[in-house]
């Protein structure tokens, strides 16, 4: 059984993929062939050595390889510049590695902590990707024409693609045409882009713990986002004990590889760092004002005051997004 994994980065991310890639390795000990691709948008040499490093050191598992594709040559295609780094696109366009028909496809900021294997086989059920239900502003469901009843997925974590249907369907093409619509800044980049484009299912949520699972209730989290259909309490508590994938989005706790983060799973990030060429290497860098302004408010007030608060940061993004899709979208 082989296993294809896949990374869209550069030079400021990929110590983080690297963690995320070695924590891959060690919790999928049992499948005979890892394959980790990583969408190269002009990673150091002494990067990638470091990468292959970490796959030499599980060689005795099985076949273990790091692949470098080419960003700018597989997104060719995508002609416009955007407000976004390159690689946010990278994903969409997996479809060009022929030899891959089903592909985890990994953010950076996320760390593997248990078996991959049942993700590997599942019936897909005509679905082209499958991922875990996100908790986004409600003007981004609403822009991909969506509406409350839909179950938004998030992109980051791990999600499963169908690339043998994804270039059956030829979706590559609408996947530019639309972003070329957009000007290059279509709403919430790649993860808008798929959830507009790609017929969708939800995965169980332990396959991408956010930070929304810790800061709210279930209750809280429909009130919140305005979502009709969410996950139990149970199984957002049973991923939260017992997670497969985290994903550190940044919310109120920074992330574990800054001075400072509190999020309550980052030992799995600093004990798996501590096993790649990158040990030790945490930044110093502070919570930005706006965070340390909503951390203050969720820390001191009651909730309905942070909910208000939210909701005034939505109204005026969403203001700022409408003033600008005269410009933006053509």
């Amino acid at each position: 059984m082989r296993m294809n994994c896949a990374f869209s980065c550069d030079d400021a991310y990929i110590q983080h993929a690297g963690v995320c890639t070695y924590s891959i390795f060690l919790n999928n000990r049992d499948v005979e062939e890892i394959y980790v691709y990583f969408i190269d948008n002009h990673i150091s040499q002494i990067y990638k050595d470091m990468l292959c490093e970490i796959a030499q050191g599980f060689k005795s598992d099985g076949e273990r390889k790091i692949i470098f594709v080419d960003l700018f040559e597989i997104s060719k295609d995508l002609k416009v510049a955007t407000d976004f780094n390159r690689s946010t696109y990278g994903k969409l366009f997996l479809g060009r590695i022929e030899e891959v028909d089903r592909m985890l496809c990994f953010d950076c900021d996320t760390v593997c902590t248990g078996s991959l294997k049942q993700l590997l086989t599942f019936d897909m059920k005509g679905a082209s990707v499958w991922g875990v239900q996100d908790t986004v502003n409600p003007y981004f469901v609403q822009a991909i024409g969506k509406d409350e009843t839909y179950r938004y997925i998030n992109c980051g974590g791990v999600i499963v693609i169908n690339l043998e249907d994804w270039r059956k369907s030829g979706i590559e093409t609408k996947f530019v045409e639309y972003i070329t619509e957009w000007n290059g800044n279509p709403p919430f980049v790649d993860q808008g882009t798929i959830n507009k484009l790609c017929k969708t299912e939800v995965l169980p949520p332990t396959y991408n713990v956010i930070n929304p699972m810790f800061m709210y209730s279930v209750k809280q989290i429909k009130r919140l986002f305005k979502i009709q259909t969410y996950y139990t309490q149970a199984e957002i508590d049973t991923a939260k004990e017992t997670p497969i994938v985290v994903h550190y989005t940044g919310e109120l706790y920074n992330r574990p590889w800054c001075n400072g983060c509190t999020h309550p799973l980052k030992q799995y990030y600093l004990d798996y760092l501590e096993k790649t060429p990158w040990v030790g290497k945490i930044a110093d860098k502070p919570f930005s004002r706006n965070c340390r302004i909503q951390n203050w408010v969720y820390q001191n007030c009651p909730f309905f005051v942070y909910w208000l608060m939210i909701r005034f940061i939505e109204l005026r993004h969403h203001l700022v997004k409408r003033s600008m899709k005269g410009d933006t979208k053509k």
